[in-house]
């Protein structure tokens, strides 16, 4: 039998295998040398063994703090795909990778588009907040990709954000809400709501964004409202103010943005019915005949959420018992459940939603049933 030849191993998948053995011996060693020879591997031909290279060293933790510079100069090749591995790498670093925070900063103004994105996303991700004024300016980046990732960091680093310059960075988000692409002004609407009490200076310009033409934007406008409303539940006029803006989409035209509007009042919750004038209520039993099934089932889960049924209400919400829909049947049995001093009138129609082919029904009128057998004891 003659000897059998195999065909030579490449470079690429030579220099693999030596990254693969270094891993091992270094977390058994935790020898310096080793660390260099992975590092050495950053600098290779091949895309591959750099990124493999990078992604070792992020999982190596403190020994690798001497050589997170030669990471960060992953940001800068113009192989998309090696941004990806050094992101990643410096992700998994966390904290480690704090001090080198100059060198990210640095980069800010690089003329890629791309390594100034890939930048503030590193810069979020490490929580450098005394980064966060370089990222705020770039709020003023010629590039619309860019002001989105400085919006959405800033959204990441959250309440931090506003005590470091709590003015000046609510006032720059809130100018993004004028932006030519939406995704940044949905993201700005987003990003206020996550300010806190800094951003309530702001309701106004984001209930301008409920006329937004694009819906997503029209969505997060809502959604800020209705959290700055809540958190103002002190302020009987920021309440007010919020929830009449929030009511005008009970009637948009896109059904996921009227859905959202009726599922934000409910979950602003007990603090703040008292602030909801009987015409919205009003307008939240009639979305309970809106032609799309989300949407009647938002409005009854949002009337059964606020409490405020006096009796002329509950029958059309016990009417939503029979909607053909069964997430309309079943929430409407969690907003019965909800209200439970109020309905044992009903309990013969939720006693026959145990039969509903619908196993979320008939899950639900039992789980009712069982509360109100509960508060009979």
């Amino acid at each position: 039998m003659k000897n059998m030849v195999f065909p030579p191993i490449n470079e690429r998948e030579q220099a693999l295998q030596t990254l693969s053995q270094l891993e091992v011996i270094s977390q058994i060693s935790g020898s310096q040398e080793d660390l260099r020879k992975i590092v050495a591997f950053l600098k290779h031909e091949h895309r591959e063994v750099r990124y493999t290279a990078a992604e070792i060293l992020g999982k190596l933790g403190e020994r690798v703090k001497p050589y997170i510079p030669s990471i960060i100069e992953l940001l800068t090749d113009t192989d998309r795909y090696i941004h990806f591995a050094g992101i990643e790498a410096l992700s998994c670093l966390k904290e480690i990778a704090i001090d080198a925070a100059p060198q990210l900063v640095a980069l800010l103004d690089h003329p890629a588009w791309d390594v100034r994105y890939d930048v503030i996303e590193v810069l979020a991700e490490i929580r450098a907040e005394a980064c966060i004024p370089q990222i705020v300016e770039r709020l003023e980046d010629h590039d619309s990709r860019v002001r989105f990732a400085a919006v959405e960091a800033l959204g990441q680093l959250g309440e931090v954000t506003s005590m470091y310059i709590p003015q000046i960075a609510a006032r720059r988000i809130a100018h993004h809400l004028e932006d030519e692409d939406p995704m940044v002004r949905s993201l700005a609407a987003q990003v206020l709501e996550n300010l806190g009490n800094v951003a309530k200076a702001y309701i106004p310009q984001i209930s301008e964004r409920l006329g937004d033409s694009d819906p997503i934007v029209r969505a997060a406008a809502v959604v800020a409202l209705g959290y700055l409303g809540k958190e103002a539940k002190k302020n009987g006029h920021i309440c007010q103010l919020a929830l009449q803006q929030i009511a005008v989409l009970f009637t948009d035209r896109e059904p996921a943005v009227r859905s959202t509007a009726l599922k934000i009042v409910g979950e602003m919750g007990e603090d703040t019915k008292m602030y909801i004038p009987l015409s919205i209520a009003d307008q939240i039993a009639d979305s309970l005949q809106d032609h799309e099934p989300q949407v009647r089932a938002a409005a009854v889960e949002a009337m059964g959420k606020l409490g405020y049924m006096n009796h002329a209400y509950i029958p059309q919400v016990a009417a939503c018992l029979n909607d053909s829909d069964s997430l309309v049947r079943a929430s409407t049995l969690i907003a019965l459940g909800n209200l439970e001093c109020f309905i044992h009138d009903y309990v013969p129609h939720i006693r026959a939603c145990l039969t509903d082919q619908e196993p979320m029904v008939s899950s639900a009128a039992q789980e009712v049933l069982n509360i109100l057998y509960e508060s009979m004891r």
